[in-house]
């Protein structure tokens, strides 16, 4: 379920890692062990929990602790309960080219979510926190962009404004936080799929690794019904997201 944010968004760390019971620890292992035969891409990285979630006078303040990927993934896959699931948060974007279209990538089959769509965005790391224990979520995203379109969320010729604007709050068995940017690309659609064309074969030639297999460009006017008619599985967001932006 996405959200429309109203309030500044504050997220501070929580010490330590998050304690699983050894039965659900060895389910995991277990689990992951056989994840990574199918796909040996896949690498057990960090990954931040939402443990706590406050709406302030001013602003809504997640606290957050650290588990692990693994952790993330079986409770994404087979399901875990809410006190042992991982509330996994990460950060996103949503960008609209100039000639109002919406840009959704197509994950590639060498990612744990292969022909997936959803926006450019990914999970914290250790880089992300600052020494008061802050969250840098805007600078997580600006590395995520960067990473994956080769975009700088700072340079005003490439993205002419960004706003924290939304976020995925915990549905049902589905436990993430995902607070996303709206930002304009001062590209057309055409422009961009021209600038992601070269930068992909930048990224094979060089041996680096490629995110998204390709870019689809969504009609705003018609959002839903054009991101319906694909067969691509699809993060559970992106219907609300687009939706709710294209509504404006």
């Amino acid at each position: 379920m996405v959200i429309k944010l109203e309030k500044d968004l504050e997220i501070v760390k929580e010490e330590g890692n998050i304690s699983l019971p050894k039965d659900i620890l060895e389910k995991i292992e277990i689990f992951w062990k056989k994840q990574t035969e199918e796909n040996p891409h896949l690498f057990n990285g960090e990954v931040w929990s939402v443990t706590k979630i406050e709406e302030l006078e001013e602003k809504i303040r997640l606290t957050i602790q650290k588990t692990n990927y693994a952790h993330y993934l079986y409770d994404e896959r087979v399901g875990l309960d809410k006190k042992f699931a991982c509330y996994n948060l990460n950060g996103g974007i949503l960008l609209e080219t100039i000639d109002k279209k919406y840009i959704v990538g197509e994950m590639d089959e060498t990612t744990s979510y292969p022909k997936g769509l959803q926006i450019s965005g990914g999970n914290l790391d250790q880089n992300d926190i600052k020494e008061d224990g802050t969250v840098d979520l805007i600078g997580n995203i600006a590395r995520e962009l960067k990473e994956e379109l080769n975009l700088d969320l700072f340079d005003k010729n490439i993205i002419e404004t960004y706003k924290m604007q939304y976020m995925e709050i915990p549905e049902g068995k589905r436990h993430s936080y995902a607070p996303m940017l709206k930002g304009f690309l001062k590209f057309t659609s055409e422009e961009m799929k021209k600038y992601y064309k070269d930068y992909k074969e930048y990224l094979t030639q060089t041996n680096q690794e490629v995110e998204f297999t390709k870019l689809h460009f969504i009609n705003k006017e018609n959002a839903l019904e054009q991101i319906n008619n694909m067969d691509n599985p699809k993060r559970p967001y992106l219907r609300d997201l687009l939706y709710m932006d294209s509504q404006k």
